[in-house]
């Protein structure tokens, strides 16, 4: 086996393994809450969105953490739990389209959708409960960071003004996104037959992203956003060079970025403590 077919067996077994990682890289530094989490499921037109979430009431402080590709809101499990996170955050957690216990039948692979679907269903969720929140924190990782900002750019009428959105392991820089051979493998419908659902439908988010990104760039345009773009610098799946393009394309954003040295593309779970304190933060500003 050569280092290179190696390290597409590696990257599948980490994959396989990532609900793991939130339990073992976590659980040391997550002192576990006591409000209870809830399940909802909302429709739009014709999806439903999923999402976890704690209590909520009379919390100022909005936290949206969207998972990548694949991914579920079991993801950020640990995250909800969080004692910390759950005394300064009402904390929603959904499920995105394709994945879960969202609608799921098929795939969704456009980032627009998939924000603004997500941003109608909050809207109705948060009025419907009469929350008001001072400050949103809305967190993408990987796949789910481009989805974070167009969720950040949406204009829900119940989410506050000032918002924060956080970049985790994100791409942004659509020129670093290339298909491999085993995206175009993923791609014939005999290999899908071997192939989880959720791992077809991410594959199929790998072939739009490129365009998406671009559409995104033009879309971002004179947009005050409020970025901050969190990578590991041995990351090879994203790599580490995406923090430099909200700089180098001169956009009108206001944008920071912190690199985590000796980290990977997996840094929700193996730097679950820096990355709650970083939100804690950026919640107390």
């Amino acid at each position: 086996m050569t280092n290179h077919q190696k390290q597409k067996k590696d990257l599948r077994i980490v994959l396989f393994l990532l609900p793991f990682f939130a339990l073992i890289f976590c659980s040391n530094d997550s002192l576990e809450g006591e409000e209870p989490i809830q399940s909802v499921t909302l429709p739009w037109n014709q999806f439903k969105i999923h999402f976890l979430s704690n209590k909520c009431k009379d919390k100022k402080r909005l936290l949206v953490l969207v998972h990548g590709s694949p991914g579920s809101s079991s993801d950020f499990i640990t995250y909800l739990n969080n004692k910390e996170l759950q005394d300064q955050f009402c904390i929603f957690v959904p499920d995105r389209l394709g994945y879960g216990d969202s609608t799921n039948e098929k795939s969704f692979p456009n980032i627009f959708q998939q924000g603004n679907v997500l941003a109608k269903v909050f809207e109705t969720y948060i009025s419907k409960q009469s929350f008001s929140f001072e400050k949103a924190i809305i967190v993408g990782h990987s796949y789910g960071g481009p989805i974070a900002i167009v969720l950040s750019m949406a204009k829900v009428p119940t989410f506050p003004k000032n918002i924060q959105t956080i970049l985790l392991s994100s791409p942004s820089d659509p020129n670093l996104e290339k298909l491999h051979w085993y995206n175009h493998l993923a791609n014939i419908q005999i290999f899908q037959w071997f192939l989880p659902k959720s791992w077809i439908f991410s594959n199929e988010e790998m072939f739009t992203l490129k365009f998406d990104l671009e559409q995104l760039t033009t879309t971002l345009g004179n947009s005050s956003l409020n970025i901050l773009s969190i990578h590991g610098e041995n990351d090879q799946l994203v790599l580490v060079e995406n923090v430099q393009y909200f700089t180098k394309s001169k956009l009108n954003i206001k944008h920071r970025f912190q690199i985590l040295k000796g980290e990977n593309h997996f840094i929700p779970w193996t730097s679950f403590a820096e990355i709650k304190s970083i939100l804690i933060a950026e919640g107390s500003k």
